[in-house]
């Protein structure tokens, strides 16, 4: 079941249908999609739609409904009765919006969950983990925590048994985009901001991206998922790249160094404080080499030093495959 089917939903019914032989043969398990939520209601089909002829159809709701009437079928109020729910919706980091609601019925239906968007999780991660453990049901989100950048993965799996002291990472590459086009074209803030939108790479309102408040999301996701705190958005000091000139930038590179909006979480005896600035990287830093749209982490660990991660798609099929592999993992 999937709820929400924007272009991030729309790419993963795409993988689904393309991988449906290499997931049976690699990982012997097929997935079939019976439901899917919109604005105007579910369609729903017990026997899975038909994936290929879904996708003549575009996304969203209107998708939907040209779906329903082909099919003729009837949109109906969302039932959660499957085994897993896929949570696609737009992000709604005050509320949590319509995916909290979804989340938290598919919990009490006893369905795993995939999520994909992140405000359910930002507003209500204790919660929805508690309901989770009391349901023997699991939570993947590593779609949530820089897409296609394995960040949660490299920390739960990779680097099981360590003790991370500090979460250190570009987690935004919208944000990154404008800084390097910054950095090596002598661009100023706003004729950056102007190229990123023109591009299709920053939203006509960007703020999301440029105040920081997405790269919030994500280290607080991760910090609480890894580090074990229980912190919300109102517990980190978030500054986005508005204010950065180009004479910053400048200067930094005097030295060899550079700027980025960094995202960091550091664990200091039990407390755990997480922070969103454009901090100067200095040049023996990997993350300085993180150009353009990609993203980056570094782990500091005790037993196996620093860990560095970079890259990872920033488009919505990155986020998609993301979700797929959650997917997969479940059943693993």
């Amino acid at each position: 079941m999937i709820t929400g089917y924007g272009i991030v939903a729309k790419e993963l019914i795409k993988l689904l249908s393309e991988k449906q032989e290499l997931l049976i043969d690699t990982y012997k398990i097929s997935f079939k999609v019976t439901a899917i939520v919109g604005s105007k209601g579910m369609i729903y089909e017990e026997a899975g739609l038909d994936l290929p002829k879904l996708l003549q159809y575009g996304a969203g709701s209107t998708a939907l409904m040209r779906y329903a009437r082909e099919q003729r079928l009837s949109l109906q109020p969302p039932i959660f009765r499957e085994d897993m729910l896929i949570e696609c919706s737009p992000t709604d980091v005050q509320t949590g919006g319509a995916a909290l609601e979804y989340i938290k019925n598919a919990l009490q239906a006893n369905m795993n969950i995939v999520s994909v968007s992140k405000g359910a999780l930002v507003c209500a991660m204790p919660e929805l983990l508690k309901m989770a453990k009391e349901k023997e049901c699991k939570i993947k989100y590593s779609g949530a925590t820089a897409a296609a950048l394995p960040t949660l993965d490299i920390g739960e799996f990779s680097l099981a048994g360590c003790k991370i002291t500090k979460i250190e990472g570009i987690l935004n590459g919208t944000s990154n985009f404008i800084l390097t086009k910054m950095s090596e074209e002598n661009k100023s803030f706003e004729a950056a901001l102007q190229i990123a939108q023109e591009s299709g790479i920053a939203e006509a309102n960007p703020d999301l991206d440029i105040k920081g408040i997405d790269s919030a999301c994500k280290i607080l996701l991760l910090a609480n998922g890894l580090l074990g705190s229980q912190l919300t958005l109102e517990d980190i000091a978030i500054q986005g790249i508005m204010e950065v000139t180009k004479r910053d930038i400048q200067h930094a590179k005097i030295n060899g160094n550079d700027i980025k909006l960094i995202a960091s979480a550091s664990l200091a005896n039990r407390d755990v404080r997480v922070e969103v600035k454009p901090k100067i990287i200095k040049s023996d830093n990997p993350l300085i080499d993180v150009k353009g749209t990609n993203k980056g982490i570094l782990f500091y660990t005790e037993e196996m030093g620093t860990i560095c991660c970079t890259g990872g798609a920033s488009h919505p099929k990155g986020a998609a495959a993301a979700a797929l592999k959650d997917m997969i993992n479940l059943y693993r």
